[in-house]
């Protein structure tokens, strides 16, 4: 099975909201309207007709997104969609295709639909790393492919439906790393530094474009500058590559090695250090990251 993510921004009638139309009524679909003369407008007649509208006028967005809707997704396949206020949503596709031709649907223009069984989520900080970027790209309907935003999607729609339909192994004693994003990992690090070290994160430094470090934070206290680089996988980090920079620096990789001549200044963060933390702090933790660290904890 896989699991995918849908934008779902059809070109709706004026005060019509597509996504609540969608999640009311339980089913993720897409436009692309024909005129149809005849119900149930057929998989065939729906192709030819919109071929001659869309494809053949240049639309090159139309038949990535059937192509996925009708052929692509599979019944029990997970899809995640968010509505207008960044709330994020998970749901089991539970049909095959069909044309919706009520009017209701017409002007929300949403035809081209599937049965699904919707979860209310939470905020940004319930979904996936990964998953959450799988939405910058402007692709209607695409496939997120990713082992650990499947397994963290099958075990959330167990949890809100109150029984296992999927079946998971147990993640007693996994390695937590594995299952962290690049951003948890950022986020665990700073949640240590403030609560540990006494640091204070500054909010606009996170938007920096700069490739040597992650943030900058200021002690509550001293007033001292320090900055942060994390890394999540085999990725070695070395004290020589930040000789230039004058501040507390810490340095973090799940995976990776610690290299170059040591300095007063430079701080290599043990990832045991952070895994205790983690399990001693899980109220602080960020909805997505608490799952997987209550999950993994011996």
């Amino acid at each position: 099975m896989n699991v995918w993510r849908i934008n779902l921004k059809p070109s709706a009638a004026a005060g019509i909201d597509p996504r609540r139309l969608c999640l009311d009524k339980g089913i993720v679909g897409v436009g692309w309207q024909i005129d149809w003369q005849s119900e149930p407008v057929l998989w065939e007649d729906y192709e030819r007709k919109a071929i001659e509208i869309y494809y053949n006028n240049g639309d090159k967005s139309w038949w990535p997104a059937l192509n996925a809707i009708y052929n692509r997704i599979k019944t029990d396949d997970l899809i995640w969609t968010r509505d207008w206020q960044g709330i994020y949503y998970v749901g089991r596709i539970e049909s095959d295709w069909h044309y919706e031709t009520t009017p209701d649907f017409a002007q929300a223009d949403i035809v081209n639909v599937r049965k699904c069984d919707w979860q209310k989520i939470g905020t940004i900080e319930s979904a996936p790393g990964k998953l959450v970027n799988s939405f910058i790209p402007a692709r209607t309907v695409q496939a997120v492919n990713d082992e650990t935003v499947l397994l963290f999607s099958k075990i959330l729609y167990n949890k809100k439906i109150g029984t296992t339909f999927y079946d998971i192994e147990s993640l007693t004693g996994k390695d937590i790393y594995s299952l962290l994003s690049s951003s948890d990992c950022e986020d665990a690090i700073a949640l240590y530094l403030q609560v540990e070290k006494g640091y204070m994160v500054i909010p606009s430094s996170c938007k920096s474009d700069t490739m040597t470090y992650e943030y900058e934070l200021k002690h509550r206290e001293t007033g001292r500058k320090a900055v942060v680089q994390v890394k999540n996988g085999y990725v070695d980090l070395s004290s020589d590559d930040y000789s230039g920079i004058e501040s507390e620096i810490y340095l973090f990789t799940t995976k990776g090695n610690y290299r170059g001549l040591p300095k007063s200044n430079i701080h290599f963060i043990d990832t045991k250090t952070i895994t205790d933390f983690m399990y001693q702090n899980l109220s602080l933790l960020p909805d997505r990251m608490k799952l997987w660290v209550s999950l993994t904890k011996v």
